[in-house]
């Protein structure tokens, strides 16, 4: 009979057990790609608008302070205290902020005229908010 020896055996149980979890690791991502890419990116016929910010970005600010002055109502991610917008700049391939999705088109950074076109598309009227004024007095 063979004698089986239990180091080699133990060795290639854990080389096994680390092939399944690169590969576990590899689906999970894989998954969540695809989860983020079906939730996140514009569909055809998508009429949403759908911001993804941070706080203390002064352009994400003034975004929403334009998008509430022209009506538009919206749903907004803040990319670093969510897991939604942090899949969702992923899905976009964001690089900054603000990324605006407004119906099928995504539009990266603080764009007034390809947000006003793109409003337009969805037969809103775009409207800047009034600018912010300091006194200085």
């Amino acid at each position: 009979m063979y004698a089986v020896n239990s180091t080699v055996l133990g060795g290639r149980l854990r080389r096994l057990q680390k092939v399944l979890l690169a590969v576990a690791l590899v689906l999970g991502l894989l998954a969540l790609d695809r989860y983020a890419a079906a939730v996140h990116r514009p569909q055809p016929g998508a009429t949403a608008v759908t911001l993804y910010t941070t706080e203390w970005c002064p352009y994400c600010a003034r975004l929403r302070a334009d998008l509430r002055a022209s009506g538009v109502a919206y749903t907004e991610y803040d990319v670093e205290r969510s897991l939604q917008g942090q899949l969702g700049m992923w899905a976009l391939r964001g690089r900054g902020v603000p990324v605006t999705v407004v119906g099928e088109k995504v539009i990266y950074g603080y764009r007034v005229d390809q947000l006003a076109l793109a409003l337009k598309d969805l037969g809103h009227t775009y409207l800047p908010a009034p600018a912010a004024t300091g006194s200085n007095k």
